[in-house]
């Protein structure tokens, strides 16, 4: 029983001193925290940052609200220069296609072989786009020395004649068009291309006087400088 109550004493004092040692842990560790209470905090042991919400005024519902610039009560619409003014030597578009199609027809010569055999063809061919006196002329038209003169050297080097019309115009001081009633001034570009040879150009233009016909039709009827 001595051996007995001596190893009951020695447990007891293991018992004790284990406490002992768990309550100083204890207080050490009560120690450690109340300490890094005061002092700064390791980081990435506060809190998350916060997100501060964007402002209702700066967000709003998307739009900019920044008021919009005032027209300015002087400035000129837009696409106000889009349409250009009208010309004024420019001739109805009826005017402009005969006149166009008269001057082809009576400046245009082809002396090769088999082709034109005066140099008043070109006369007749013109008469189609022309009314009363003046067609009778041009189909009864029989041109003087000059003319002979002329078809016989573009005959010899077998040339043909070109037109190329550059514009359709008012005349200079005539009146503006009318209904059945018009003048026109037409330029154009003459082309002589001889067989052999080199080929000649030259700008000349021609002034018409142009009437509606009871049909609705526009034909040449005067050449006022010719």
């Amino acid at each position: 029983m001595p051996k007995t109550d001596a190893a009951r004493v020695r447990a007891q004092r293991g018992t004790i001193a284990l406490f002992v040692a768990a309550a100083v842990l204890a207080a050490v560790g009560v120690a450690l925290l109340l300490g890094l209470g005061g002092g700064e905090r390791p980081a990435g042991s506060g809190s998350a940052p916060r997100t501060t919400a964007p402002s209702s005024a700066a967000v709003g519902n998307g739009k900019d609200d920044t008021p919009p610039a005032e027209a300015s009560p002087n400035a000129e619409p837009s696409g106000s220069h889009d349409v250009p003014d009208p010309d004024p030597a420019r001739v109805p578009a009826p005017v402009d296609e005969v006149a166009r199609a008269f001057t082809t027809a009576w400046a245009s010569h082809d002396a090769r072989p088999g082709r034109d055999s005066s140099f008043d063809d070109a006369s007749r061919r013109a008469a189609a786009y022309a009314a009363g006196d003046l067609a009778d002329d041009l189909r009864t038209h029989t041109s003087g020395s000059a003319g002979t003169q002329q078809w016989l050297s573009w005959k010899d080097r077998q040339v043909q004649v070109t037109v190329t019309v550059l514009r359709v115009s008012l005349p200079d001081g005539a009146p503006a068009p009318s209904e059945d009633s018009s003048f026109a001034r037409v330029i154009y570009k003459l082309k002589e291309s001889p067989a052999k040879g080199p080929v000649t150009e030259s700008e000349e233009q021609v002034a018409l006087k142009l009437r509606r016909g009871a049909d609705g039709s526009w034909r040449v009827v005067g050449l006022p400088n010719v």
